[in-house]
């Protein structure tokens, strides 16, 4: 028979390197847990263009470890025990000196430096050797020629005589990792991608543990100005890429939280619960089930609200983006447990069964920690994040850690939410239980200590005692403390008569089976109390059903009085309505004489109103053929020029008086004749003027508007303004009012806005501006121009120009404004002038009522 053996080809360099490590900071992680193995104290991670150095200061590897250990694929010293087996009083003295574990042990991790990079050199230096050695591999020679066997590809070897000591700490011994030529080029170790290390770095090694013998440093000179401003800034230390990393989830170690600590070992599991650093109960058992297991330490940690924004301004993240619950073996961390979105311990899925009171990873925060020499026990799928594989061990882990999450969620759903306060019926009174349970979930929430839970929530001592009832019923449980104050149910007599009778009972058979004489007592001492209470509350319901039948025979006795008041009401309504309805019917008689006088008195009206219409249509009528014979009359050629012959002696006629009163004004007559004439000639003049305004109305056709009518003010000025006017001054209007109504003359008003735009042409004005505006429940016009204004003399008294021949002027006769002021009167208004500025122009003031 011949015999064969296997060819291991340069291609299964890809399949134990890069291939089977997908992720750059798993490949880092592999080489830490090396270092960590190697008994490193401190590993520096330095980045800089293109490569990345890791080195430790651990035991570091002799010409004969890297031949016949480090060079041979898929052995592990670790594993066969041969690790140390050179100096191992040494090394055993040592690891029980830093109480280390084996973190690694399948002989691949080495491989992870042909995930990062192209190039490998590695320098490294033990104890007992007086060398430095130093490999070269390329790792692309072994991706040429499948074909060609892996033991046929050379690496390069180089020995040196001791040099100055270049390992961390001033090291004489250690390990030098230069990675080159890096692969991910598309994605380079940019400032995100450094931090994500260093986060996921920091919880690589257990940051709960309680030693911290083990360091890490991250390095990387193009990062250090960026460093420097975001500390400038008081930054957050997780958003600083350089430095020693900090276990910084100490801090959170000091929240008050809702937790549970089980600690197995070996022979005996120890369970504590504490609610916000109050000691809740403490219990031990027999380990008979998990007996694969010597070394446990679960911690898990319900957060409520106060917690996660305590946990949140502590480590600068929110705790779900964090992580959740955690495994580490021989305090390096399993993946992929603990991130973000992953559910390994099944707690997602158990939680989205619709059930509120299950607790999963948005909840909870921790760490399962679990110490074993036997590796492959408790061993890493070969991707190195897809978690463990599955064995007894694994199992048994599974299972320890779902009995400390169960006995956890019980706590919080029972007696921090109250969850079986009416599943359960705890209270006699249900709509008791739903108040407590509502205010349970109101005020404990957000509260920092568990005083509420301690003293006021009955309902919560409840389900402790139940709690504690369950734990003393199991044979293999012994109760080492539990907390008397949160089981003392008769502590307070607020709602002790609505607690059933058979919790009392559990409580008084937890207290004589833990011997607690002070709770007996208590329960004692309740039960009187609740006699007391049963005998008061009787007595007030005996007196209440007395009170309630004197209510009822009270409320009899007043219904008949008003059942008697009510027929004698409706015998007396009975005869009113007769009496209404006779009076209605002679009302209705009368009503009927009414409406026959109405009607002929209607018809009556009517025909006066016919005849009324009829006259004034026969008025309108002849009012309009005596238009149309006017306006024939009128449009004559002789009537114009008999018109225009009347117009023209009239203005001759008021220049002869202008002159007349000229010359009386300066002293021609004596002065009691002179006052004589000068009023008979004012008369004359104000004829004259209507007689020429009436030819001007008449030339129009407009001659209606000289009797006294209703004219719309406003309206009239600008209309006049704009057709009748002729004058040398130019003429304004403006008005903030549409409508206000007067009784006169159109032919007074025409002869008013005549002499103001006089006036002004005799001042030697350019301009001249009428101005409507409401003043209370009158109209104000306001006239002004830009002439000379009145003589220096009237400044004093500037209306005395409204006076019997006083002139503003010094060539003025004294009449146009007493005429003004005279007219305005017959149209129920009033006249003044406006003090002036400067002696620039007039102003008037005109208030129509």
């Amino acid at each position: 028979m011949e015999h064969m053996q296997f060819k291991v080809s340069s291609a299964l360099k890809d399949l134990v390197g890069k291939d089977l490590i997908t992720n750059d900071n798993v490949a880092i992680f592999e080489l830490v847990k090396n270092s960590y193995d190697a008994y490193a104290t401190k590993v520096e991670i330095r980045f800089s263009d293109n490569e990345i150095i890791i080195a430790d200061n651990g035991k570091g590897m002799s010409f004969d470890d890297l031949k016949n250990k480090w060079l041979f694929l898929g052995y592990s010293a670790k594993k066969d025990g041969t690790e140390d087996a050179d100096n191992e009083d040494k090394q055993k003295s040592y690891r029980d000196k830093i109480k280390r574990h084996y973190a690694g042990a399948k002989g691949i991790g080495r491989f992870s430096c042909d995930r990062l990079g192209k190039h490998l050199s590695l320098t490294t230096k033990s104890d007992n050797s007086q060398t430095v050695e130093t490999i070269i591999v390329d790792w692309t020679d072994f991706e040429v020629d499948q074909k060609k066997e892996f033991a046929q590809i050379d690496v390069e070897h180089i020995s040196q005589e001791k040099v100055t000591p270049i390992f961390p700490l001033d090291s004489e011994t250690g390990t030098i990792l230069k990675i080159s030529d890096l692969n991910d080029e598309k994605l380079p170790w940019n400032r995100k991608r450094l931090l994500e290390l260093k986060r996921s770095l920091e919880k690589l090694i257990n940051p709960l543990s309680e030693t911290n013998d083990f360091v890490i440093e991250i390095i990387c000179d193009n990062e250090i100005d960026e460093d420097k401003r975001v500390r400038d800034n008081n930054g957050h230390e997780r958003d600083i890429v350089n430095g020693i990393l900090k276990n910084s989830i100490s801090k959170i170690l000091k929240l008050k939280t809702t937790q549970i600590d089980v600690r197995l070992d070996k022979n005996y599991i120890y369970t504590t619960i504490s609610d916000r650093g109050v000691d809740i109960y403490k219990i031990r058992e027999s380990n008979t089930e998990f007996t694969k297991l010597e070394n446990v330490k679960i911690n898990l940690y319900f957060l409520n609200r106060s917690a996660k924004n305590n946990f949140t301004r502590l480590m600068g993240i929110e705790p779900v983006n964090y992580g959740s619950i955690f495994l580490f073996r021989n305090g390096f961390r399993i993946m992929p447990f603990g991130n973000t979105g992953d559910d390994s311990w099944g707690l997602d899925y158990r939680a989205q069964q619709g059930h509120s009171r299950f607790l999963g990873t948005r909840d909870l925060f921790g760490r399962v920690d679990v110490l074993t020499d036997n590796i492959n026990e408790l061993k890493e799928v070969s991707s190195r994040d897809g978690g463990l594989i599955e064995t007894q061990t694994s199992k048994q882990l599974f299972s320890l850690f779902e009995t400390a999450h169960r006995r956890l969620e019980r706590y919080v759903s029972g007696v921090l939410w109250g969850e079986a306060f009416l599943r359960k019926e705890y209270f006699a009174n249900e709509a008791e239980g739903l108040r407590m349970r509502k205010e349970l979930l109101e005020v404990d929430k957000d509260e920092e200590n568990p005083n509420y839970i301690l003293s006021s929530s009955i309902g919560s001592k409840i389900d402790f005692v139940q709690l504690i009832k369950t734990l003393t019923k199991d044979k293999n449980i012994e109760i080492l403390y539990y907390n008397t104050e949160l089981a003392n149910l008769v502590s307070s007599s607020n709602t002790i008569d609505s607690i059933k009778p058979q919790f009392i009972k559990d409580l008084e058979k937890i207290a004589e089976d833990t011997q607690d004489s002070n709770l007996l007592a208590s329960i004692d001492a309740a039960k009187h109390r609740i006699a007391e209470l049963t005998r008061q509350k009787e007595e007030a319901e005996r007196k209440t059903a007395e009170a309630r039948q004197l209510q009822r025979e009270a409320e009899e006795k007043a219904i008949r009085a008003e059942k008697e008041r009510r027929i004698a009401e409706e015998k007396a309504k009975a005869e009113e309505e007769r009496r209404r309805q006779a009076e209605l019917n002679r009302l209705r008689a009368e009503n009927e004489k009414v409406k026959a006088e109405n009607a002929r008195l209607v018809a009556e009206k009517r025909a006066k109103e016919e005849e009324l219409k009829r006259k004034q249509a026969e008025k309108e009528k002849r009012l309009e053929s005596l238009k149309v014979e006017f306006y024939k009359k009128v449009s004559n050629p002789d009537t114009e020029a008999l018109i225009h012959h009347v117009k023209n002696n009239n203005s001759r006629i008021n220049d002869e008086i202008d002159e007349l009163i000229s010359q009386v004004v300066k002293g021609k007559f004596e002065n009691e004749v002179s006052r004589s004439i000068l009023l008979g000639l004012y008369a004359i003049k104000q004829l004259s003027q209507k007689a020429l305004a009436a030819t001007d109305l008449i030339l129009n056709c407009d001659l209606a508007k000289a009797d006294s009518q209703k004219i719309n003010l406003p309206l009239f000025i600008q209309g006049y303004l704009a057709e009748e006017v002729k004058s040398s001054v130019k003429c304004h209007f403006s008005s903030a009012i549409d409508m206000f109504a007067i009784y006169g003359s159109k032919l007074d008003l025409a002869l008013l806005i005549d002499n103001f735009i006089k006036n002004s042409e005799d001042w030697h004005a350019k301009n001249i501006w009428f101005n409507c505006s409401r003043y209370a429940n009158a109209l104000q016009l306001d006239i002004y121009d830009d002439g000379d204004g009145l003589l220096d003399s009237f400044k004093q008294d500037p209306n005395q120009i409204f006076a019997f021949s006083i002139s503003g002027k010094s060539d003025g006769t004294g009449f146009g404004m007493y005429l003004v002021k005279e007219t305005l009167k017959t149209l129920h208004a009033s006249i003044e002038v406006d003090k002036q500025i400067n002696n620039a122009g007039i102003h008037f003031k005109v208030l129509f009522k």
